[in-house]
């Protein structure tokens, strides 16, 4: 026992000397004081505008130097903090901002909207700075574009005699969008009324150049011609000077919801020029032999469609057309048309009188002259005797008309009988039909509202049928009526049926007709033009030919004795073929006649 309290002294003697000898060799020190910012868990932030609210970002820091109270957070764009900027406080240990907040600064800093843009973060407490964190961010824009031409010092008059020269030019710049952005902005370009504040403002996204459809972008040209259109579709009022506001539209299509920005719109002076065509032009000069100098007898050409035309007698001497009887103001001289792009007869030229007025060089004669508005044309041709119309013939077809049905089997034509007038009797029921200009050809008809749209006053009788097509829908008493569209005073009327002649027209097939020859594939038609008279345009050749009362039936031909017997003169130019068929045959010169049948007072004339 005595030797085990010894050996127990002895050991616990030798632990306390170890232990004393293994603090001696540890040295245990604390971690030095940091002022650290940690590292965010986020480094790719894209910031949504339609958010500005959200919280863009959270900093927090460890600050175990200072104690301070007082803590100012700044950004850079690169890691160097050459020239921060101090974007907020705190007195906690943590930073919030919103995403309006923080894409303001970004786009201060110079980051391009939309773009990927590196930011470096700090906090600093008196001397005493943080290390560094960085965010790839991509921020939205703010601004909105801006006009820099036109101002509002900017004034134009168009012209119609200068279609494809530039009537303005549009500039305009997005500042926050960088040369190398890859967003796509589409912009457009909106015109109003001014004081209309662009409640329906005319917007304009591509134009068609060189055929081809482009998006609109600065700097955006417009000619006269397209820009003269897009004032009268604003509202402005034609030949008078108005007031226009101009502005941008931005927009950037995205998932969540398209982004638009506007600019602060420009207010212009413009005169636009009137697109309507007059319903007469007038004719006064010494070249147009009729009128001369004066307002008494000017030569009037009606607008049929969209041509002027008539007849009219020329000598070697200048004349000028106008849009208003009496009024020299509104002449129209030979630059005008030029300038427009019309290609004009080359009997007619620049009379380079002082005034540019139309010279006539031709042989002195009468002419059939056609101003094609459309076509942009001036041409002089042979004169043209009896009824003058764009067309031989307007053809009814629809179960509306009683004789036809929704078929090209029996349609019912409606000759020209006058300047610009179609007229004749049709049997109408209480159902829809539509006019056409050439036979089987459906895309050729006009729809009621073709007319209405077009100014005209349509009977009472007539409808829109409502059906799809806006036909025309016959609404009065079933039966037949005397109808008249005229395309000159812009009306359609039915009347009382008139007696007019036996069959609607008469058909010329043979030889001697050159455009028909004998087959029924084109017969010339003699529509009925008044009662009993059959007459139109006819070009003749020296040899036969028969006329018809029914397309395509041979059986319906009348020939030289039976009108002959039925006591009826006929032209000295006309005379028996003596072919075995007894057809007429033209012995006159060949060339293009009008040829006329009167039923009521039995002759047949060439003239």
């Amino acid at each position: 026992m005595k030797i085990n309290k010894i050996s127990a002294a002895l050991l616990s003697f030798f632990l306390v000397f170890a232990a004393c000898e293994t603090e001696e060799s540890i040295e245990i020190t604390q971690p030095e004081a940091s002022f650290t910012l940690l590292q965010p868990s986020i480094s790719n932030i894209n910031l949504n505008y339609n958010l500005p609210n959200n919280e863009a970002f959270t900093i927090v820091w460890n600050d175990q130097l200072t104690s301070s109270d007082s803590y100012m957070v700044e950004v850079a764009p690169n890691s160097l903090f050459e020239e921060p900027t101090v974007i907020g406080s705190s007195t906690t240990d943590r930073f919030t901002m919103t995403v309006g907040e923080f894409n303001s600064i970004l786009l201060d800093e110079g980051a391009d909207a939309f773009e990927p843009f590196a930011v470096f973060m700090r906090v600093v407490s008196g001397t005493m700075v943080s290390n560094a964190v960085s965010f790839s961010v991509s921020s939205f824009s703010e601004a909105a574009p801006e006009i820099s031409s036109p101002d509002s010092t900017f004034s134009v008059v168009l012209l119609e005699t200068t279609p494809n020269d530039e009537a303005i030019n549009i500039i305009w710049d997005d500042p926050d969008f960088g040369d190398n952005s890859s967003v796509d902005v589409v912009y457009a370009i909106q015109f109003a009324e001014s004081d209309t504040n662009f409640d329906s403002p005319v917007t304009i996204t591509e134009q068609e150049v060189n055929d081809n459809a482009e998006l609109v972008d600065s700097p955006e040209s417009f000619t006269h011609e397209i820009f003269n259109e897009i004032l009268l579709d604003a509202g402005l009022t034609a030949e008078e000077v108005g007031s226009l506001d101009i502005r941008i539209k931005a927009t950037i299509e995205m998932d969540g919801g398209n982004m638009e920005r506007f600019s602060d719109p420009v207010t212009i002076s413009v005169t636009p020029y009137s697109v309507e065509l007059a319903p007469i032009l007038f004719v006064v000069g010494a070249g147009a032999v009729d009128a001369g100098w004066s307002w008494d007898t000017p030569i009037e050409l009606p607008l049929q469609g969209n041509t002027y035309s008539g007849n009219i007698s020329l000598i070697n001497d200048a004349f000028r057309f106008f849009t208003v009887n009496n009024d020299w103001d509104t002449g129209r001289n030979y630059p005008f048309y030029e300038g427009a792009g019309y290609t004009i007869d080359s009997n007619l030229e620049n009379a380079m009188d002082g005034d540019s007025n139309f010279q006539f060089t031709g042989t002195p004669g009468e002419y059939f002259i056609q101003i094609n508005t459309d076509a942009k044309t001036i041409t002089l041709g042979p004169p043209v005797v009896g009824p003058n119309c764009n067309f031989d013939q307007l053809w009814l077809v629809g179960a509306g008309i009683v004789d036809a049905g929704w078929s090209w089997d029996s349609p019912v034509a409606l000759p020209c009988t006058g300047n610009g007038t179609y007229s004749g009797n049709v049997a109408l029921q209480n159902d829809a039909f539509r006019f056409f200009t050439v036979i089987t050809d459906w895309s050729t008809g006009t729809n009621y509202p073709g007319y209405a749209d077009n100014g005209y006053t349509i009977d009472s009788n007539f409808s829109n049928a409502m059906d799809g097509d806006s036909n025309f829908s016959f609404d009065g008493t079933p039966g037949t009526y005397f109808l008249t569209v005229d395309d000159i005073n812009k009306t359609i009327t039915l009347g009382p049926e008139q007696i007019q002649c036996e069959f609607p027209e008469l058909f010329m097939v043979g030889a001697g007709v050159v455009d028909a020859g004998w087959s029924w594939d084109s017969p010339v038609i003699l529509p009925c033009v008044g009662a009993g008279v059959y007459s139109g345009q006819v070009e003749l050749a020296n040899d036969a030919f028969r006329f018809f009362t029914v397309n395509t039936d041979w059986s319906t031909g009348i020939n030289y004795p039976t009108y002959e017997n039925n006591g009826y003169a006929i032209d000295s130019d006309l005379v028996n073929a003596m072919d075995g068929d007894s057809n007429f045959e033209f012995v006159g010169t060949p060339g293009t006649y009008t040829v006329t049948i009167d039923t009521g007072n039995l002759t047949i004339t060439v003239e």
